[in-house]
């Protein structure tokens, strides 16, 4: 048992070792602001949504991950010694998901309100879009005050909207953001007319979107947790049994354990597939404020 916990330590310590030293790989052949990683822009995203800064969502995800290896290493069984922690990672994301899409999904049409107040300030109070937008981001609401802040500071209000839009991990804020500094160089006209034809008619549609596959995917959710509650708690009932707990510690019930885990994420992951939340086209929003500099924007 002892060997079998050095042999994980020593391989966790060599996948650690190997991105550590691809990260100082990337660090000198990528600038900064070109990077992308999908598993931590999926982590920011996540956090984004629950309105937690994301090294704080790692930390909390690490720290469950601490725990369920404290409850494995009091089981005396080796293969949860392994399974521990990937079941605190998967369970800590998976609880809280749910939260941070609903969270994201009502931040949104909180933004869509605001488009609107942006719209009705050029067109009928006659204000400049940055204006309009400073005075926007000193009131922006309870759901949009951390996105919007930028709007309200001094300096460039393109680099705002770049900081807004980076902030939101939305693609309905983001492909705003985008078109705005877009527009921000044409008429005010133009502008008007794209909030009206383009951002608030694709915003809704997106929305309304959102919102019919958030029912299904709170279901499945709903679902999981029923299934996984009900076989942790079959487990913790089996392991108070001395003869129970005594044969999963053997290598025979090791094998059984994991066959048992491994037939219930399949029936998880066969769950997922009834409707799969596609990714998002992201804006470079820096790089096209970049660009509308060059040329004039």
């Amino acid at each position: 048992m002892i060997l079998v916990l050095f042999i994980v330590m020593l391989l966790g310590g060599l996948g650690v070792a190997a991105c550590l030293v691809d990260w100082g790989r990337l660090r000198t052949s990528i600038p900064s602001r070109e990077r992308n990683f999908p598993g931590l822009e999926a982590q920011k995203d996540i956090a984004a949504g629950l309105g937690w800064p994301w090294k704080y969502w790692l930390a909390f995800r690490i720290g469950c991950c601490v725990a369920c290896e404290l409850l494995a290493f009091s089981s005396n069984i080796a293969l949860l010694y392994i399974a521990g922690p990937f079941i605190g990672w998967l369970a800590s994301g998976f609880l809280l998901a749910g939260r941070s899409a609903s969270r994201r999904i009502k931040m949104e049409r909180a933004f869509l309100e605001r488009l609107r107040d942006l719209r009705d300030r050029m067109a009928v109070s006659n204000q400049s879009l940055d204006t309009a937008l400073q005075e926007i981001g000193r009131n922006p609401g309870k759901d949009l005050k951390h996105v919007l802040a930028p709007l309200a500071q001094g300096g460039s209000i393109v680099a705002n909207i770049v900081e807004a839009g980076q902030r939101s991990r939305s693609p309905v804020v983001e492909y705003a953001c985008g078109v705005l500094i877009w527009a921000r160089s044409r008429s005010l006209d133009a502008l008007i007319e794209s909030i009206d034809t383009i951002l608030l008619p694709i915003g809704v549609a997106q929305l309304e979107v959102e919102e019919e596959s958030m029912v299904t995917l709170t279901q499945q959710r709903a679902v999981t947790m029923a299934m996984s509650g009900l076989m942790v708690f079959m487990l913790v009932m089996i392991l108070r049994v001395d003869t129970f707990r005594t044969y999963y510690q053997t290598w025979t019930g090791n094998i059984v354990l994991l066959s048992v885990i491994g037939i219930f994420s399949v029936l998880v992951w066969l769950l997922g597939l009834i409707v799969k939340t596609r990714g998002w086209t992201r804006w470079n929003l820096r790089k096209l404020a970049e660009q509308q500099e060059h040329i004039g924007g």
